[in-house]
């Protein structure tokens, strides 16, 4: 999955007020969630816990964007940490 195809989703959705963050969710059933958030911390723990949903192949991809529509962390599952 291209870093394109999150980008595209997440400025879709509009702008992104400066200093926060969106986090764009690839499920596992290909619906796409898009979220905000006031601080990275909260928008990468975020990811985490959507990367972390299932334990199966096709698990849910969360990435996070910046508010310059910029892709600054991947979510990833806790199991991996």
């Amino acid at each position: 999955m291209s870093e394109d195809f999150f980008v595209t989703h997440a400025k879709a959705h509009g702008p992104i007020a400066p200093g926060t963050f969106r986090v764009v969710v690839l499920e596992h059933d290909d619906r796409i969630t898009i979220r905000d958030f006031a601080s990275f911390d909260d928008a990468r723990a975020y990811a985490y816990d959507c990367a972390s949903e299932t334990d199966h192949d096709n698990a849910p991809i969360a990435v996070v964007i910046d508010s310059k529509f910029v892709r600054v962390e991947k979510g990833g599952h806790y199991a991996g940490l």
